[in-house]
């Protein structure tokens, strides 16, 4: 991977499919997406078509979508109206290149302007990978659920992260 080839663009409706294929990886792969059973083109056109003006980029290696992430809202009601969750997503082989830290950063700076001041991530206790990624960016653990999920054959736990942007 030539760390020169990475670009960051907005998601669009034409990414869906490649959005699909990289979560359905980890639906089949791992504990880190929650979901047992395969995503549908449907569920990641309602994201995409989500009527609100948070963050959504994919990543590039050169024209090949190799990841994205976004953020959405923590909770309806507007109480919590300066809260957002986040999640990102690359395609196996492209992690710990420093390409997730170069997406936050845009994810952050852009949640900033919106005035957002409090992220969270939800993360499997078994995605060690991801919990390091998390705190290294200053994302402090604030709750955990444990035994909370069951996939593969085992329980995990449900760990969640939290930073302030302001």
């Amino acid at each position: 991977m030539n760390p020169e080839n990475i670009s960051f663009r907005l998601m669009t409706i034409a990414d869906a499919d490649d959005i699909l294929d990289i979560i359905n990886y980890y639906v089949a792969n791992s504990t880190s997406y929650f979901s047992e059973t395969p995503l549908t083109r449907d569920s990641i056109l309602d994201m995409l078509n989500g009527e609100n003006m948070l963050p959504k980029y994919v990543v590039l290696s050169g024209k090949e979508l190799i990841g994205f992430g976004y953020a959405y809202q923590f909770r309806p009601e507007s109480t919590f109206s300066e809260t957002v969750k986040l999640t990102y997503w690359l395609k196996e082989g492209f992690t710990r290149n420093g390409i997730g830290s170069q997406l936050y950063k845009i994810l952050e700076r852009e949640l900033r302007v919106l005035s957002i001041s409090n992220i969270l991530v939800n993360i499997s206790s078994e995605n060690k990978a991801s919990l390091d990624f998390h705190r290294a960016l200053g994302y402090k653990e604030c709750g955990r659920f444990e035994r909370i999920g069951f996939k593969k054959g085992r329980h995990f736990d449900l760990v969640w992260l939290q930073k302030f942007l302001t």
